[in-house]
């Protein structure tokens, strides 16, 4: 990949933005009802100020991409991370498309009943470490990890991250046509999967011997030709256990399934005193109830995590330290890239408080014709997730302005369907979808080849998605 590939469409993805902001009116809606602003063009100094605030408001998922780095670091010191990635390989070596299936369905799976992208990341290395291994292509690795979260996401049935917004805007219960949205993700990972292993029995070299694979390729996160003879089984059970632990924290049992076993079990560890003193909640200080934690947390536990996994393998406090460091730095370029694919959301917060382009755009197209509402509200969709590219705010605008364009609340959970469906395959192909932009800078596959090597996919899935709301929307 070229240098500065990504950071030049970033760069133009900015630009454009801007040129929107000079050309397009502002709106806001309020009670019911839509009001045109004039343009609020974005100035010479706000070119300057918008990427710095992009940074400031976003280098909390730097911070997660750059705690990853270093967690796969210390792993590789220990010399055992490589043992069981050769296992692996060489388990899978005469079945690699066996476990191409596994890593996109782990990833559908994940993605679509959890949803919380950061958290699922964290298993991102290792399973492109031993695609690569297998023979595959960069791109194919790409496809089998981030490409199959995408996918998770786009047929999301108990997703944290989109069932969250919905109900929290929208009120729409999380159960809201689950069997749909089964069938919706039965059918877009088959696809994708048929997909995927059609493209990579194309690329993968079956004569080519194991050494020279793993001398030729370099791999992020790796490092070869170390190997220590210790157990594996303590860092599997301690990584298998910070997972799991996360996924409890992280997702909201309360909002999903009206489990408040956990609120109440915060509650009441919270609340031992001695002589009234809040002895537990001094000693460990705020923390929110398991459920209700957030991104912010991942770089804590995963740190306790490094030092636990340092410790058991009898690393020093300066090898720990100095592979740390080593795998943060190599993760330094992901991270940036990261937190600046959010400077269109960044340009909105900080030039456009209230009135937007986006509100304009979306009164313009939702009012259009209730017999074009399927394609109008698709579009709206599109254009919303291209600036706000977490579903959260996403959510956040685009009920503002069906709730106020449409008094039909009857009409709401066929829009969450709308809304779940367009901003899934969006982030497929746009600058600002963060897991994209993360895959891409990590395996330093260009921009370009990604969408030569997508687009018929997107494509299949787009109309899947179509005829599926056009059934909701009719008969529903």
């Amino acid at each position: 990949m070229k240098k500065y590939h990504l950071a030049k469409i970033l760069g133009l993805t900015f630009i454009i933005g801007v040129i929107l902001t000079w050309v397009i009116p502002t709106g806001y809606f309020s009670n019911g009802t839509y009001q045109q602003m004039p343009t609020n063009p974005v100035g010479i100094l706000d070119l300057i100020r918008i990427p710095l605030n992009t940074i400031s408001n976003f280098i909390y998922l730097g911070v997660v991409i750059i705690v990853i780095g270093g967690l796969y670091g210390v792993l590789n010191k220990t010399g055992v991370y490589q043992k069981i990635i050769n296992n692996v390989v060489q388990k899978y070596d005469d079945k690699k498309e066996k476990f191409l299936i596994i890593s996109i369905a782990v990833f559908i799976l994940l993605s679509s009943l959890v949803g919380i992208n950061f958290l699922i990341f964290i298993l991102v290395p290792f399973f492109i470490t031993v695609i690569l291994l297998l023979g595959y292509s960069k791109i194919t690795a790409l496809a089998s990890t981030i490409g199959s979260m995408l996918v998770g996401g786009l047929g999301a049935t108990y997703s944290y991250n989109i069932n969250s917004a919905l109900k929290y805007f929208l009120d729409i219960n999380v159960h809201n046509e689950i069997l749909t949205k089964i069938i919706f993700l039965i059918i877009i990972s088959v696809l994708f999967g048929m997909f995927v292993i059609k493209r990579a029995k194309e690329e993968i070299s079956k004569d080519t011997e194991d050494t020279e694979k793993e001398n030729s390729i370099k791999i992020p996160l790796y490092t070869q030709n170390v190997q220590k003879d210790y157990n594996t089984l303590p860092l599997i059970i301690v990584s298998i256990f910070v997972f799991v632990f996360l996924i409890i924290a992280m997702f909201d049992w309360n909002i999903a399934f009206g489990i408040g076993f956990f609120n109440e079990l915060h509650t009441s560890i919270m609340d031992i005193n001695i002589n009234g003193y809040p002895i537990v909640e001094n000693i460990i200080g705020a923390v929110n109830a398991l459920g209700n934690w957030t991104t912010y947390d991942i770089p804590i536990i995963l740190i306790i995590a490094t030092i636990v996994i340092a410790w058991i393998y009898s690393l020093s406090i300066k090898e720990t330290l100095d592979s740390f460091i080593n795998g943060a730095k190599e993760m330094l370029p992901v991270a940036f890239y990261v937190v600046m694919a959010n400077i269109l959301f960044a340009l909105i917060i900080t030039t456009q408080s209230g009135a937007t382009i986006f509100n304009a755009v979306a009164n313009f197209l939702l009012t259009l014709n209730d017999k074009l509402q399927l394609i109008t509200l698709s579009l709206t969709t599109i254009f919303g997730s291209l600036i706000y590219n977490d579903f959260i705010h996403l959510a956040r605008v685009l009920s503002s302005a069906v709730t106020s364009i449409f008094d039909n609340e009857l009409l709401y959970p066929q829009f969450a369907i709308g809304f779940q469906f367009m901003y899934g395959l969006t982030m497929f192909v746009v600058p600002t979808s963060l897991l994209l932009i993360a895959g891409l800078s990590y395996l330093e596959v260009s921009y370009k080849d990604w969408l030569t090597y997508i687009w018929k996919y997107v494509l299949s899935a787009l109309v899947v998605a179509l005829i599926i709301l056009a059934i909701v929307m009719i008969f529903v």
